[in-house]
């Protein structure tokens, strides 16, 4: 039975992923209260089926992989992509790793954290749901006419990633190592870190995208390599199963990416992560009520 929970949260993960709510949160905050699992079960577990949308997003975005990956191509476009990739993981790793300590040493040890993450993930779903709603409006006010806007805001103009500075490239990094907090969403954030930033909404989704390559691949070595130190188990489930898994969740992410792309480029889920990010606190109350 246990092995149909992990398929299911692996199908969730292949679809979660690509919207701006934290899939890798509701596949922990729903193994916690389904089925009782261990908080850093249920985290490492999550971390694990992340490599199945990496797969899913080196398919979909392999051509370019393979422009900015090839140092001798020197077009402008190519090379500014391949700077926001490097300065993006520079962000990255100066807050995405101490965040990785922090829930790890955290969960690790039983503490508060440990007992609460369902509370803290249901927090942090709303608080993305506010980047998200105000990352909207601001994007809204820039695509408004001239003559219904402020003088300031007319100085305000949407960039491409092109056009991003270095400092900005690392402050989209920084956003995203927050995203290791189970209930932060990582597109989410990113996304609307760009946005803040006045990035046009079609570089936004692609950029936010093509940072988590790097981000994923971090993680989740970090995440090995900590367990190996600390003698525990690599696998946290059976081996065959995180494989079907991971193949699963990379199926499945691969065939809904175009439809979630088309959906990200027209609405705001800034409902939906609120939405979510309620029933989690409700699920949290029932938990502990129980």
């Amino acid at each position: 039975m246990f092995s149909w929970f992990i398929l299911l949260f692996a199908l969730l993960q292949g679809i979660l992923e690509w919207l701006p709510v934290s899939s890798q949160g509701q596949t922990v905050s729903l193994l916690i209260a389904l089925v009782n699992l261990d908080e850093n079960l249920a985290f490492q577990i999550a971390l694990w089926l992340h490599l199945g949308t990496l797969i899913a997003v080196i398919i979909k975005y392999r051509r370019e992989l393979f422009l900015y990956l090839n140092l001798k191509n020197k077009e402008p476009e190519i090379v500014q992509w391949r700077r926001f990739l490097i300065f993006s993981t520079l962000g990255t790793i100066v807050t995405g790793v101490p965040c990785f300590l922090l829930v790890k040493y955290l969960i690790k040890d039983n503490s508060v954290f440990g007992e609460y993450i369902m509370l803290v993930i249901g927090v942090a779903l709303i608080i993305t749901a506010a980047l998200l709603f105000y990352s909207d409006r601001k994007k809204n006010r820039i695509g408004t006419q001239p003559e219904e806007i402020s003088e300031e805001n007319k100085l305000v103009k949407q960039a491409s990633i092109e056009d991003l500075s270095k400092l900005k490239m690392i402050t989209s990094g920084l956003f995203q190592g927050f995203s290791i907090i189970p209930g932060i969403s990582r597109s989410g954030i990113t996304m609307s870190g760009l946005l803040f930033m006045s990035t046009k909404k079609e570089d936004a989704i692609k950029g936010s995208f093509l940072m988590s390559i790097p981000a994923v691949i971090g993680g989740f070595i970090l995440d090995v390599t900590f367990t190996a130190v600390e003698g525990g188990a690599i696998f946290p489930i059976e081996w065959w199963q995180l494989l079907i898994a991971i193949l699963l969740t990379a199926i499945i992410g691969y065939l809904t990416i175009e439809l979630f792309l088309f959906i990200a480029r027209k609405y705001n889920f800034a409902l939906i992560c609120l939405i979510l990010g309620i029933l989690t606190l409700v699920l949290f109350a029932i938990r502990f009520a129980g």
